[in-house]
């Protein structure tokens, strides 16, 4: 008994440690010791200074992410690991949004680039995702994948007007493939994202961008399914947690999701804050670009 409380006393301490974090600097180092505590569950070609920087500046200038509680910022560094198992960076690749009161890892299309980029048979010589909406003229054929797409008149912003989506890629090796949402699909994937059924949700003020990373994750799911074995199970399994918090990871890179999100009450509050968390991240985004850049 006593050992077992030993060691509980020990990986308290130990997160304690962790979740010290009041300003850039200690976000860093946060971010620094969990990453190095995993480091073989990293890629080999993990810049972490990149990954701690990043996380760092997008973390720091986040008021919302800076006011978590202990906990929440414990699953906050677990998450920015999860994703660092696939060398993806908070703010370019994914964002922190934290919704009933848990810090959610939500992947962008980016982010998704970058795992079909992981997966790919072959060099990708063309990519292409859009969203169909009202007065759009299109055609698509489920059996051959051919889809054609063009724009007319007025191009509507909100998710009423959208009518289906596409993402298509093609590899160096003729191999291509088209995911092909209608409006149907989109409403399922929608009615069990964090928040998807309120007015104050992303997928209403932002219903396009929302859209396109859906149809995008669905492209490298698919692929996922017959490229799997280029990854190895530890970035297996970060790939298919996606929207969730994560409560630990162990050293065998085994991931503990929090979902109790999907189970509680929306608060519109919360969604409120949500919009408003992608739509600065945004406006930073120049800012975090130029700094790793330099």
């Amino acid at each position: 008994m006593n050992n077992a409380n030993n060691k509980q006393n020990l990986q308290q301490q130990k997160n304690n440690n962790l979740v010290e974090i009041t300003n850039k600097s200690g976000v860093e180092l946060g971010v620094e010791k969990v990453l190095m505590q995993n480091i073989a569950l990293l890629p080999k070609n993990t810049t972490i200074d990149r990954i701690k920087t990043s996380a760092g500046f997008y973390i720091s200038n986040r008021q919302d992410l800076m006011k978590l509680d202990n906990n929440g910022k414990l699953q906050m560094l677990y998450g920015v690991l999860k994703e660092a198992m696939l060398g993806l960076e908070a703010g370019i690749d994914y964002d922190i949004v934290p919704f009933k009161g848990k810090p959610t890892i939500c992947r962008k299309k980016e982010g998704y680039f970058k795992i079909l980029d992981m997966i790919k048979p072959g060099e990708i010589i063309k990519f292409n995702s859009n969203v169909i909406t009202t007065n759009d003229k299109y055609s698509f054929n489920p059996v051959t994948g051919d889809l054609s797409h063009e724009f007319v008149g007025e191009r509507y912003q909100d998710y009423e007007n959208v009518i289906g989506s596409y993402a298509y890629i093609k590899f160096a090796n003729g191999f291509e493939s088209t995911v092909f949402l209608t409006k149907n699909d989109l409403d399922k994937i929608k009615n069990t994202s964090p928040s998807g059924k309120s007015e104050f949700s992303p997928w209403n003020s932002q219903s396009l961008k929302m859209v396109n990373t859906k149809t995008v994750k669905e492209l490298a799911k698919n692929l996922l399914t017959l490229f799997g074995n280029k990854l190895n199970s530890v970035q297996f399994g970060a790939v298919n947690s996606d929207e969730v918090s994560v409560n630990t990871i162990d050293s065998q890179g085994y991931i503990e999701n929090d979902n109790t999100i999907y189970n509680a009450e929306i608060i519109e509050q919360e969604d409120v804050t949500e919009t408003q968390t992608i739509e600065k991240t945004e406006a930073k985004q120049v800012d975090m670009n130029a700094l790793l850049n330099n």
